[in-house]
């Protein structure tokens, strides 16, 4: 459900105000490649991306306990994965969930993972897409990652992680 006077602040240009507080500004920001996004891409990238994490020495086996081994157990994740992706990129507002919690409630989860997981997202998207829809996808993938590693940092009483790679 969309509520009127709500600005998606990831679509929103920020400026600097008084005292260094960001404020929103009236001009959407552009992310190349968004408006050509279509629900097709978004099922290819999720699907070749959870291959990937599924393979994955470090990430595999913390989703294998979470979702299940099989093709019919890692279905319905899937479908939300998409719905998540459908509502940050088409605004469709079909996913009903808070990543944050979903993933704090995992407690194998650590914010390491994060840097992997965005490495195998980044990886899938410029092999699967057009790069002006994988440099989109990425571009808001990194700030989900960033954002979902530190809260989980802080919700877990250690320090604020490192926003950049080493």
């Amino acid at each position: 459900m969309q509520h009127k006077g709500l600005i998606d602040a990831a679509d929103h240009n920020t400026a600097t105000g008084v005292g260094g507080v960001p404020v929103l500004c009236a001009t959407p920001m552009v992310h190349p490649g968004k408006s050509e996004i279509t629900r097709e891409d978004i099922a290819v990238l999720v699907a070749g991306f959870y291959t990937r994490v599924r393979a994955d020495a470090r990430l595999g086996p913390i989703f294998e306990r979470k979702i299940g081994k099989t093709d019919a157990e890692w279905q319905p994740h899937l479908r939300k994965i998409e719905a998540f992706w459908a509502n940050v990129m088409l605004h469709e507002r079909a996913y009903r969930g808070n990543p944050m919690q979903a993933h704090l409630a995992v407690a194998a989860i650590e914010t390491g993972h994060f840097a992997i997981w965005l490495d195998l997202f980044e990886a899938t998207a410029r092999d699967l897409l057009p790069e002006s829809k994988a440099a989109a996808f990425n571009t808001l993938a990194r700030r989900i990652g960033s954002s979902l590693s530190m809260g989980i940092e802080q919700a877990r009483g250690g320090a604020v992680p490192r926003l950049s790679r080493p």
